[in-house]
């Protein structure tokens, strides 16, 4: 069974900007389906306006490459409504990726958000939900 993952944005983003990079490989292993990916709304909206905003389009170039990661993304990830919403991260912006992880029963969070997600793991690199424990990983422990 493939790996259930939930991406955070910065990790898109960071491919669009560099799709040779680790985020890009992660984004690729989506689409070619080695790995499951859940999503919200709530994260999809979060995504569109970063992709479209003027910091990342200058370095991606024009608005249609970064709707086609937009569309891409959303196509092929699972969309899931969190029934159960946390408070864990010191940036309350970012406990939707928790809240689908534990929707989903996800594997992997993947995040380069270090100072609010990725410093919450343990030393195994663990977070325990409820009874549903995961990984948070960066792109590059990920992709190894």
């Amino acid at each position: 069974m493939e790996p259930k993952v939930v991406i955070d944005t910065n990790v898109i983003i960071s491919a669009a900007i560099n799709p040779k990079g680790k985020p890009g490989k992660i984004i690729d292993m989506i689409m070619d389906g080695s790995v499951i990916s859940y999503t919200s709304q709530e994260i999809l909206e979060e995504l569109g306006f970063k992709l479209l905003s003027e910091r990342v389009l200058k370095y991606i170039g024009d608005a249609s490459k970064a709707l086609d990661l937009l569309v891409s993304f959303s196509a092929l990830s699972i969309l899931v409504n969190p029934k159960i919403h946390f408070n864990v991260s010191p940036d309350p912006d970012d406990n939707k990726f928790f809240n689908v992880v534990y929707e989903a029963k996800a594997d992997y969070l993947i995040s380069g958000n270090i100072k609010h997600i990725v410093n919450l793991r343990d030393e195994n690199k663990e977070f325990k939900l409820g009874m549903h424990r995961f990984k948070i990983l960066t792109p590059g422990e990920f992709i190894l």
